[in-house]
């Protein structure tokens, strides 16, 4: 008698969802009513805005600081939509596009650094096509909810820039980020953990924090060809934010030498 009655309650609170049905009733889909199925498709597939950052590098991987970007053409115009946005000293972009491909100019000091498409099938789905250059790039895309503006701790520069190459290994490599760095109370080990290098390179105990600058101290162990340092979340900044993943690349051509 109580299963009965709590099913009479439970099927008496139930409310009528006509795409929820169609999964549930297969064979009732041809006697839905046509109007909500296709009120409901074009939710679906309508275009919608989303919110999007990233940050715009050079052919150096240097930060388009303070650069522009212009929305060149759009395969869903939305009302309301800006065609120009700035970047910040750290290169970043923080803009609101429609869904589908958008097509963008990226400007420096008012010269084209290079055009790219967003092809943004929703939330969270987005690639990048028909870059015009090889050199400049984006990095990090990431979407971020309405109302908020996440902070960021970005790489601006490194010193070599990146894919340089040289006969002679550099004693330090420099990289500077958009704030000051935290500084650990154990440099090395916070290097180690931190830093991954591809050889394995060994750092110098010469590494230093300087403000927002963090030096590395090379020793041993980069070798003829690519070597590799992949900065993580783990290096911070002085408020406590993560760095935006970054992978820095030299070519050391031969004879390789040590510092």
């Amino acid at each position: 008698m109580f299963v009965l009655l709590s099913m009479w309650v439970i099927s008496g609170n139930c409310y009528y969802n006509p795409l929820v049905n169609s999964f549930l009733n297969p064979e009732k889909l041809e006697d839905a009513n046509p109007t909500a199925l296709s009120g409901i498709a074009f939710a679906l597939l309508s275009p919608q805005v989303v919110q999007i950052t990233g940050q715009i590098v050079d052919a150096n991987g240097f930060a388009a600081s303070n650069g522009n970007l212009t929305i060149l053409t759009r395969t869903n115009p939305i009302e309301g939509l800006s065609n120009s946005f700035n970047l910040n000293t750290a290169g970043r972009f923080f803009i609101q596009l429609s869904t589908g491909e958008t097509r963008i100019r990226v400007e420096q000091s008012s010269v084209e650094l290079f055009s790219f498409t967003l092809n943004i099938n929703g939330p969270g789905n987005v690639s990048i096509t028909n870059k015009s250059l090889a050199g400049p790039d984006i990095l990090n895309i990431e979407f971020y909810p309405t109302g908020t503006t996440p902070s960021y701790f970005d790489i601006i520069s490194t010193d070599p820039p990146n894919q340089d190459s040289f006969q002679t290994w550099p004693s330090t490599i420099q990289i500077t980020f958009s704030e000051d760095l935290e500084i650990p109370s154990d440099l090395q080990s916070y290097l180690e953990a931190n830093v991954f290098t591809e050889p394995s390179i060994t750092f110098a105990g010469s590494s230093i924090v300087n403000g927002n600058i963090l030096e590395i101290g090379n020793s041993t162990g980069f070798e003829i060809g690519t070597n590799t340092y992949s900065i993580g979340r783990g290096i911070r900044s002085i408020s406590g934010i993560g760095s935006s993943p970054r992978t820095i690349s030299y070519t050391c051509d031969s004879p390789c030498n040590a510092p």
